[in-house]
């Protein structure tokens, strides 16, 4: 006959502090993520790296850089953004579609224009990538 281990009572709290264990980084990604309630979702928009406007998402518009021969079109809806025109030859940037997530973006590489989506107050991490289109 095969003699069979009891289970003691040790071996059963081992087992469920291994089973809380394995949550814990579901506990602290969970509340990393969560945005305080005066961060908002706004576009960044640089050409050639440099700011020239941020837009809020909560804010329905329509706006349009037209520098140089260069003209790109935003619009802002339901808290997405997408270029509704460019006079780019390529037209990817139009293509791309709507964003919305913090991360995201839209780039016009023949304009060098680019759309990224942030937290407002978010504070800016050394570990962000840096977005340069052109080496200077």
């Amino acid at each position: 006959m095969a003699s069979m281990r009891k289970i003691k009572i040790g071996d059963i709290i081992i087992g469920i502090l291994l089973l809380a264990l394995s949550f814990t980084p579901f506990f602290f990604l969970k509340t990393h993520k969560q945005a305080s309630p005066t961060n908002e979702e706004i576009a960044v928009v640089k050409v050639n790296n440099k700011v020239v406007k941020k837009i809020n998402l909560k804010q329905n518009t329509v706006w349009t850089y037209d520098k140089n021969g260069k003209r790109n079109v935003l619009e802002v809806r339901n808290k997405k953004v997408h270029m509704v025109e460019a006079n780019c030859k390529d037209q990817v940037c139009v293509k791309e579609g709507w964003k919305s997530k913090p991360g995201q973006t839209i780039v016009c590489l023949p304009h060098k224009f680019l759309v990224e989506i942030k937290q407002n107050g978010h504070p800016a991490n050394k570990k962000d990538f840096d977005h340069t289109l052109v080496n200077p």
